[in-house]
């Protein structure tokens, strides 16, 4: 079912949807390794599309009431709430994330999990979003964040100018296509701006 929405979804939005079919389970296991999940803390994930690595996310003992994920399409939205009846899904544009955090009542998140597309977005939508991404993080935080591509997902000179520092932590094959997996660190010395 979710397989079949994503290529939907895949066909009517190409911009938006990486892939023809939803991340692997491998995939989802390297990412939540990259994060370490806090049941008091919330976890913010971002285009998490059919829902795959919410459900790594849960399996790894995350409570469903500390998820937050932010999802533009409301196909996915919808099938997502449906899965997901405990998580909170935010219907919304990820460019506003600093304003969606506040409207939550939540400030800027340490955990933070991508899906989203970077590489297929425009240049200066995927700087808008990089910018919103990277202020919504709390210094100290973690974003792990998956690409098809060896190159950095988000704008280097985004990530310089918010204290965030990217690498590639893995290369998962069993995936199609392979991706890899870069995890930033935010210094701890800079603050996110969205303020609950």
């Amino acid at each position: 079912m979710g397989g079949l929405v994503f290529l939907k979804r895949f066909f009517a939005m190409p911009g938006q949807v990486g892939s023809v079919i939803p991340s692997s389970r491998w995939l989802s296991r390297a990412m939540v390794k990259q994060l370490c999940p806090h049941p008091d803390e919330v976890l913010l994930e971002l285009g998490p599309g059919t829902g795959v690595f919410t459900q790594a996310l849960l399996d790894h003992g995350m409570p469903p009431e500390k998820l937050l994920l932010v999802e533009l399409d409301p196909k996915f939205s919808e099938l997502l709430r449906k899965r997901f009846p405990r998580v909170r899904v935010c219907e919304a544009d990820v460019a506003t994330l600093p304003e969606i955090l506040r409207n939550e009542g939540v400030g800027p998140v340490r955990q933070m999990l991508s899906g989203l597309p970077f590489r297929s977005m425009p240049p200066a939508l995927r700087h808008r979003i990089g910018e919103a991404v990277a202020k919504s993080l709390a210094g100290g935080g973690i974003l792990a964040q998956f690409s098809y591509f060896p190159v950095p997902p988000l704008p280097p000179e985004v990530a310089e100018a918010n204290g965030m520092h990217g690498k590639i932590a893995q290369f998962v094959t069993f995936n199609f296509p392979p991706a890899f997996i870069w995890k930033y660190h935010k210094n701890s010395s800079i603050s996110g701006v969205a303020q609950a």
